[in-house]
């Protein structure tokens, strides 16, 4: 088990645990080092606080106060069972019980720089952007191929109503891939309403997109070529925002604005404690704008293709 130390002064404490066999211990020169650390750890870490109150402990004779920091994803049992390992090891290098407090001293990371975020990230936008640049198109062209589309131009429904039933197919399959996607990174997730939020508006509008896109060609291999040239805009500038400090200040306020890049944002958010309207308010309607934008391009588009 890996402990990160940090000891208000030299204490046999701190001796202990680097004896124990079973802990690994790297000391740090600060609290606020070691949960920097502990912040940006990809494993189930200890960031282990010696207080001066502790060190009095053990020089009075007192049962030993220990301050514990894990990171907020770990399940009880995995906290028990990092706990239970700690006391017991101190306990039998000292010889008197030892307490190790988690309690309200969870750890989260920063949203902004932890790798599982950005991979995150990049997998809801890609499965999002693969179903909506592939699927949906794909089904406009086959309609256009097999002269479905002109049997339902001439239907009582509306452009309106064509393109709303599209949008729905679309939002469904689009959905079932983020459901994997919050399968296997759910246990990051704080803000369940605004992760789920960020996904049905990628998911619409990635659609969006998809129809405009099958709107515009003709056959599949022309989708195929011009898909890969829709792609590269939307998901580039993600990563490229995330690489900021490599990337000049003014192309990352640019991109900033960027719709995917804005849902991506808004999806870090939900992985992290403390999030208020002032936080999601802007990048939501500007994301909700661009959708019905879209949307309704695409309405005009099928509309114009009635007329004909």
């Amino acid at each position: 088990q890996s402990v990160l130390v940090y000891a208000a002064q030299e204490t046999e404490l701190l001796t202990a645990l680097e004896r124990s066999p079973a802990l690994a211990v790297y000391t740090y020169d600060s609290r606020e080092r070691v949960l920097e650390v502990a912040t940006s750890a990809e494993e189930a870490e200890l960031a282990l606080i010696i207080p001066q109150t502790a060190i009095a402990q053990y020089e009075t004779g007192e049962p030993i106060v220990l301050e514990g920091h894990l990171m907020y994803w770990l399940n009880a049992a995995e906290r028990a069972e990092i706990k239970a390992l700690v006391e017991s090891e101190l306990a039998s290098e000292l010889d008197r019980p030892v307490t190790l407090n988690l309690s309200g001293n969870d750890i989260y990371f920063d949203a902004d720089q932890y790798f599982f975020v950005f991979s995150a990230t990049i997998a809801l936008l890609f499965v999002t952007i693969m179903i909506g640049i592939s699927m949906v198109p794909n089904l406009m062209v086959e309609e256009k191929q097999t002269r479905t589309l002109d049997a339902l131009l001439v239907s009582p429904a509306s452009p309106a109503h064509l393109v709303a039933g599209k949008a729905l197919a679309g939002l469904f399959y689009g959905l079932l891939g983020c459901i994997a996607v919050f399968a296997l990174f759910g246990f990051l997730i704080l803000q369940w309403w605004l992760a789920i939020l960020a996904a049905v508006l990628a998911v619409l509008l990635l659609v969006a997109v998809g129809l405009l896109l099958g709107s515009y060609v003709s056959g599949r291999s022309q989708l195929q070529l011009i898909g890969w040239f829709v792609v590269l805009p939307l998901l580039l500038p993600v990563v490229l925002v995330a690489l900021r400090g490599l990337v000049p200040d003014g192309a990352v306020a640019v991109m900033e604005w960027i719709p995917t890049v804005l849902i991506a944002t808004l999806f870090r958010l939900s992985l992290t404690p403390n999030v208020t309207i002032s936080h999601y308010g802007l990048p939501l309607l500007v994301v909700v704008v661009s959708i019905l934008v879209a949307f309704t391009l695409v309405v005009q588009l099928v509309r114009r293709q009635d007329r004909r």
